[in-house]
């Protein structure tokens, strides 16, 4: 896999990594203990944690990019953070 460019808007700026495997445990470290509804966050461990990514690279291989929208917060009060990830073309 090539080099990508992968952030999350709001808490990681957009980085570039080698392959997506040096960019998923970065992005799961960024995440993985902010508060997020269970659901939520099984779906982000599925797509970007530890054994997770399959998906992602698949779609980037198709397309050329990924994301998905991270909600943080309590159950009234929500915040928009969307982690994409895109492969980087100099």
């Amino acid at each position: 896999m090539s080099a990508v460019l992968a952030g999350i808007s709001g808490l990681m700026a957009p980085t570039l990594f080698p392959s997506l495997d040096h960019a998923l445990p970065v992005l799961w470290e960024n995440v993985r203990d902010l508060p997020v509804r269970e659901a939520h966050r099984d779906l982000i461990r599925l797509c970007i944690g530890p054994a997770g990514g399959e998906g992602v690279a698949n779609c980037l291989a198709r397309h050329g990019s990924w994301s998905i929208t991270l909600y943080i917060g309590s159950m009234t009060s929500w915040t928009a953070h969307p982690i994409t990830i895109s492969t980087h073309r100099p």
